[in-house]
């Protein structure tokens, strides 16, 4: 569905990411790990061919990205990322509707919005909800459109447990059903529990790409993040120090 070849990634004067190759396919979750500034948020612009690259080829469906009209990429792509401003005094289904592109009522019967336990916050502005709140309502956002790539960045942020599990739950069912999850994530047993492919930056335009079983072990993460690690696979953790 999407091979990368080559990609390179620059802000400025720094480099991002160097000589990125990844085939990337339906019914696939690939997550997405690095150090804050790594460019794991701007991996993803690029991917909806919102940030140039300054080198390198993205393919979708064996076509260059950037053949692609930007109506064409709306019904391809749907992007989940930072929580959208809250001064318009939208309300929730208002949000949802603007999503869906349509009936929100309907989609929210069709795609099981209840899922996010939205049913009794419908109708409560954006602005008088809590964070958690607010990014339950962008991850309903992302399931009323019914696109097949969809990319995630830090879904889990701001979640209490129980919806954090909850959306890792949506995520492999997504999966499953045949969309493509590109997904940035900052817990490595969240990482472990759901990533069929993982994407690690380094901080420095380095990059490894694999299986979780091949990159989520500590000789790889520990020079990455600068700290200690204990465990293995869903069971990795920092070591925080003795009691």
């Amino acid at each position: 569905m999407l091979n990368i070849q080559q990609l390179s990634l620059k802000r400025g004067n720094k480099t991002l990411i160097q000589a990125l190759n990844i085939q990337m396919d339906a019914g696939q979750v690939v997550v997405v790990l690095g150090p804050n500034g790594a460019g794991k948020s701007t991996l993803l612009l690029a991917l909806q061919n919102m940030f140039t690259p300054s080198h390198g080829d993205i393919q979708l469906k064996n076509k260059p990205l950037t053949g692609y009209s930007r109506q064409d990429l709306s019904y391809i792509f749907t992007w989940q990322g930072d929580l959208p401003p809250s001064e318009f005094g939208l309300t929730v289904l208002q949000r949802l509707t603007l999503s869906a592109e349509g009936d929100a009522e309907e989609q929210y019967q069709i795609m099981r919005l209840d899922y996010m336990e939205l049913n009794g916050l419908k109708h409560r502005a954006l602005g008088d909800l809590s964070s958690g709140e607010r990014q339950r309502v962008e991850i309903a956002a992302t399931m009323v459109r019914d696109n097949p790539i969809w990319l995630m960045d830090e879904p889990t942020a701001h979640l209490d447990m129980k919806h954090q599990v909850d959306c890792l739950k949506l995520i492999k069912q997504q999966a499953k059903q045949g969309r493509l999850i590109i997904t940035v994530l900052h817990d490595l047993q969240q990482a472990a529990g759901v990533a069929d492919k993982v994407v690690l930056f380094d901080g420095c335009g380095g990059v490894s790409v694999g299986t979780a079983k091949d990159i989520l072990i500590a000789a790889r993460l520990e020079p990455v993040f600068k700290v200690k690690l204990k465990g293995t696979g869903k069971d990795l953790r920092p070591e925080y120090g003795e009691d």
